[in-house]
């Protein structure tokens, strides 16, 4: 018996020192696991890519592309044409998108997944005059008004301005684009005009000041109805909302941070424009107070957007698809 005894007292040490090995393994390797994961690298951040036409939503966004977070990297692509806005929306390989609202609404009409995030452009747009007389709509009786785009909102606010006024019929609209009626302006061949901020101030630093205004559109519209103008937004891909709630989070807080900062202190963020614009800095800054940025979420800011679609509705109703958006058109409703 007490060889028995002895041999299995040996065993159960034995057993003991391999069970103690095998724990000394487990904590060495759980050591191990351990450090290697504290020198693993942080996990990357998501990258959204931002498509912008040449506008001042355009302005804050870069101030964004430009911040280093963990959590975002958002990446500023440029459309020119609609034709190349309507391609990347269809390829799935854009989630955000900066568009006037006309052009975001009317791309909704037609079945196009997208959701407007937040409007941040507020009028931007003015009736300009090299006649130094020229001050009011009135003193335009029997001129020619070059508007950059038929049935577009420049179109359809001028008109509605003249109607108020008594002057429809009265005043001449001519049609071209942004670039052409630039350049005639600057060329002295066109006295009056509709364009938009920031081109204006850099055509006004090519005239060295020879341009009056004769309507501010927000300051008309303000008078009239109480409220501001929407004009531009950004968009989301609503499909890819639906599995990105977080990242949309992060992205209306910088940009609205990035917005602020822009109005605030605009200097860094016309750093980053004046390549993206072709225009020099000084153009720029003098452009910001006139600019209208201002950061409103899409369900705030549906009543204003809906008095605004109401007259291009009345006016010129395939501008927005020939009906008012539904509720889903609003992202967070």
């Amino acid at each position: 018996m007490g060889f028995l005894h002895h041999r299995a007292l040996k065993s159960i040490l034995a057993g003991l020192l391999v069970l103690a090995a095998l724990a000394g393994c487990s904590q060495g390797n759980s050591r191990q696991q351990a450090e290697t994961a504290s020198k693993e690298p942080d996990k990357a951040p998501v990258q959204i890519t931002l498509l912008s036409p040449k506008a001042p939503s355009l302005i804050p966004a870069l101030l964004v592309e430009r911040q280093e977070t963990t959590e975002m990297k958002l990446k500023v692509e440029m459309w020119d044409t609609i034709e190349q806005l309507l391609a990347r929306i269809q390829s799935n390989d854009v989630p955000l998108v900066a568009a006037p609202l006309n052009v975001g609404a009317n791309m909704y009409a037609k079945g196009l997944p997208l959701q407007l995030l937040h409007i941040n452009t507020w009028g931007s747009m003015y009736l300009v005059s090299l006649d130094p007389g020229a001050r009011t709509l009135a003193n335009l009786d029997k001129e020619t008004v070059h508007i950059p785009g038929q049935s577009g909102p420049p179109d359809i606010l001028t008109r509605f301005l003249l109607q108020k006024e008594g002057l429809e019929g009265k005043v001449k609209l001519a049609y071209g684009t942004v670039p052409d009626i630039l350049q005639q302006l600057a060329g002295g061949t066109i006295k009056h005009a509709v364009l938009p901020e920031p081109l204006l101030s850099g055509l006004r630093t090519k005239l060295e000041g020879r341009l009056n205004v004769i309507v501010d559109y927000r300051k008309a519209w303000r008078d009239t109805y109480g409220e501001d103008l929407p004009q531009a937004g950004i968009f989301v891909h609503s499909r890819w909302a639906k599995t990105h709630r977080e990242e949309i989070v992060r992205f209306q807080s910088s940009y609205r941070e990035a917005l602020q900062q822009t109005v605030k202190q605009p200097e860094e963020g016309m750093k980053l424009a004046a390549g993206a614009f072709g225009m020099p800095e000084a153009a720029l800054l003098e452009a910001m107070p006139h600019i209208g940025l201002t950061f409103k979420d899409a369900a705030e800011a549906k009543p204003e957007v809906e008095r605004y679609f109401n007259l291009l509705l009345r006016h010129a109703p395939d501008s927005i698809g020939g009906a008012l958006p539904d509720a889903g058109f609003y992202y967070g409703l």
